[in-house]
This record gives structure tokens, sequence and C-alpha cells, in this order.
């Protein structure tokens, strides 16, 4: 050791060596995260309106809001590629450590705020609460405070193609959120719950139903929504006769929720209940309110009724052919 030189303390030579292995996690991390996204961009921009409702924005606004979040999946993938290669690590690590803070500062007011929103980091992957998302992003965080610290004070090995690489697969996953979003782009605007379309990819919880074979009447509805209270009499009586499908009601409320226990005990529903997921929920009742009920035949949407001209048995008879 020259003399003047201070050798570097056994925790500090320590995190030294740990540092680029932070930074490798945290580019896998932010990769897959980011590719989630880009690769179900439809699920994502509805799972945006739930913290878009959270952070009491402008219900206008939501809709533009959520493309624009469109873009932090291809940004999470241009982040992890580039941690990854090591390129630029002093411009990218404090602005992946920023991002970081800013998911950790949210999360914490969805786990105050007792909402229950999942968290949508990893798209369709992993759905997680709240809690559990919290203690994730603070392991991340000090990832990247570790990377950032310590793996810059040396300039380790940084692949030759890193710029290209990077910047190539970001534009790559801009180019899939594109495609995948955009023919879809009229639909999920006008809702996912109108006549002629299809319904995929809802997993139901609390009710062994299978939308897409058979016939059904869904409704939509919230447990703690007058409205939806006093329909409860109505499908009551529908739910009895014999001439009409089975009833399906949906709310993103889980089935051991005190509220969901609640609207049970009060009103006793005889037709089934399910939870779905928060952004198939929201999807479906966007800009139409609740109650919704729709007359769904093997999975296609035959006939929709808001919540204002909800039907009789007579009239349920007639658009089903069973006067």
């Amino acid at each position: 050791m020259s003399e003047g030189v201070t050798a570097p303390s056994t925790t500090t030579a320590r995190l030294l060596q740990i540092a680029p292995y932070a930074r490798l996690i945290m580019g896998a991390v932010f990769l897959v995260a980011g590719a989630a996204k880009v690769w179900t961009p439809v699920q994502f921009y509805w799972d945006a309106f739930s913290y878009f409702e959270l952070l009491n924005t402008n219900r206008e606004m939501w809709p533009e809001l959520a493309r624009f979040t469109l873009l932090l999946g291809p940004v999470e993938c241009g982040l992890g590629l580039a941690l990854l290669t090591n390129w630029q690590p002093r411009f990218v690590l404090p602005v992946a450590t920023a991002a970081m803070v800013v998911f950790i500062a949210v999360t914490f007011y969805n786990w105050q705020q007792e909402t229950g929103v999942n968290c949508g980091c990893f798209g369709t992957l992993v759905e997680r609460t709240p809690a559990e998302a919290l203690v994730e992003d603070a392991i991340m965080f000090v990832l990247l405070l570790i990377g950032w610290k310590w793996g810059t004070r040396s300039m380790p090995f940084q692949w030759q193609s890193a710029p290209r690489l990077v910047k190539t697969g970001t534009i790559l996953a801009l180019l899939i959120v594109a495609v995948r979003f955009y023919p879809e782009a009229d639909r999920v605007e006008n809702s996912d719950l109108k006549k002629g379309v299809q319904l995929t990819g809802i997993e139901l919880q609390g009710a062994d139903v299978d939308l897409g074979d058979g016939e059904y009447l869904v409704e939509l509805f919230s447990p703690g929504c007058g409205r939806c209270k006093k329909a409860v009499p109505k499908l009551n009586k529908l739910a009895q006769s014999l001439d009409l499908p089975r009833i399906v009601a949906l709310s993103m409320y889980p089935q051991d929720s005190d509220v969901m226990a609640s609207f049970k005990e009060q009103l006793h529903p005889k037709y089934d209940i399910a939870s779905i997921s928060t952004s198939d929920w929201k999807r479906l009742t966007w800009n139409h309110g609740y109650p919704r009920l729709a007359y769904v035949r093997d999975g296609v949407v035959e006939k929709v009724w808001e919540w204002d001209g909800m039907p009789g048995l007579a009239q349920l008879k007639e658009v089903m052919g069973k006067d």
C-alpha cells in the first residue's frame, strides 16, 4: 500500500464486492417488471386507474394519464438493460433509485389508506398486497443504494455494445406496447362490457363459474353501493325463476372482506357472488356506473342494462327468446 493511501474498511470492501451484484439483480428486476407491463398493456392500463383514484386525480384525466403510464414499461426495460450492461451507471443508478422512491411513496400511501389495491409492478405475473410490495420495494431500494454509492467508485466491465442494446431494447418495448394496445384502444375506451364483446381473462373467486360456457346473467356491483343494495330483492326474485340463466354478481371486494360480509348478512342474496380483480371491475364499469347487468352466452355479451334500466322477468325472457 503506497504511503498516504488509506485502505478501505472491511465493511466498505465487502460493499464494493457486493455492489456489482446488486446492480445486476436490480437490472433483472427492472427488465422483468417492464417486460410484464409491455406484454400486457391493456391490463396495466386498467391497473393504473386504481392508483389515479387512490391519489384523488381528476376522473376526466384518467384515460390520458393511463395512456401516459404505458411508457413506464419501456422505460423500465431501458433502465433494466442499462443496469445489466453497466451503461452510464453514474446517471442510470440515481434515476433508478429515484424511481424506486416514487414507487415506495405510492405503495406506502396505498397501504396506509387500506385500499387493498394490488400492486401492478409486475403486471399479471405476480399480484401482491401493498404490505408485501412495500417490503420488496424497501429491499430493492437498499440494493440500488449499494449499487449507486459503491458500484460507481470503480468502472467495472461495460459491454461495448451497451448503448445500442439499451436503445434498441427500449424502442422494441415501445413498439410492442403500440402493437398490443392500440388495436384494442377503441374497445378499452368504451369498456369491455358491451354487446358482441367476448369476456376473456376474467378470473372469478368465490364461485365455481365458467363464463365462457353456457348462459349467465352477470351483474357488476359494489356491496357498499346504495343502488346495488336496492337491486338485491329484484335479483333474488329473478334468481328463483326456472326460465332464466344462473345469476352471477361480480365485485372487486374479496369474499372475506367486512363490507362483503355485511352485505350478505343484511340482504341475503340468493344468487352467486364472485370477486374479480380491481382492474377488471374498473374496466367493466368505467363511464357507466353500477350496478350493471349483462346477458352472457358462451362468453359473449348479448345485452347490457345500466343501473337505471334494470330489466324485469318479462323483458329478460323476451331477450332470451323464452316467451
